[in-house]
């Protein structure tokens, strides 16, 4: 599997300067989750982002800042459920599933280009760049009035690049069985 890590990390740093418990800024502190995200199940995330959401013009939420509308329709894609923590392991699962959603796949297939992916990971994270056009390192959402750009273009280029030059990651292996285990196995088959 593509080690994901380091695009996935660029993006955050942007985004929420790696904090997986953080939330839109302009929210008041009143209205701030009861407590940290990565200790609320998605369910509960998305029932105070839906508690929210006509007061303020944002409610991101964790690493990816992650919307509400967006995590709605994301959690089962990425093998979630909504009694699943939104803890730091399920917030890179989000994450890796949003970059599926927006061409990964077809990226490191050589389907499109880095350039094209650059530009669709910028309609999902407004901290990063349009890398091409008109409107070349700004925001895809500049003068909304919310978000700029606060990423470079060569830097997401150069995460964009990282993530098929890193190493891939490796599954986690199976907990050591322990040595009587194994013999029992060995010997009887599993039988009882």
């Amino acid at each position: 599997m593509t080690n994901l890590a380091p695009l996935r990390d660029y993006i955050a740093k942007y985004e929420s300067r790696g904090d997986y418990n953080i939330v839109w800024g302009g929210i008041a502190t009143r209205h701030r989750p009861p407590k940290p995200l990565v200790k609320m199940r998605i369910g509960e995330v998305l029932a105070w982002q839906d508690s929210i959401d006509a007061m303020y013009m944002s409610e991101a939420s964790g690493k990816y800042q992650i919307m509400e509308d967006t995590l709605r329709g994301l959690y089962k894609s990425a093998g979630l459920s909504t009694q699943d923590l939104f803890n730091e392991a399920s917030q890179d699962k989000l994450a890796d599933a949003l970059l599926v959603r927006r061409g990964l796949d077809r990226y490191l297939n050589g389907e499109i280009n880095a350039h094209s992916f650059a530009n669709k990971l910028a309609r999902e994270w407004a901290s990063l760049p349009v890398v091409t056009g008109a409107n070349r390192g700004k925001s895809y959402y500049a003068g909304d009035g919310l978000n700029k750009a606060h990423a470079s273009v060569d830097g997401i280029m150069a995460a964009i690049d990282a993530i098929k030059k890193a190493p891939a990651s490796k599954p986690t292996p199976p907990a050591p069985v322990h040595w009587l285990s194994a013999l029992l196995q060995s010997l009887f088959g599993g039988r009882s």
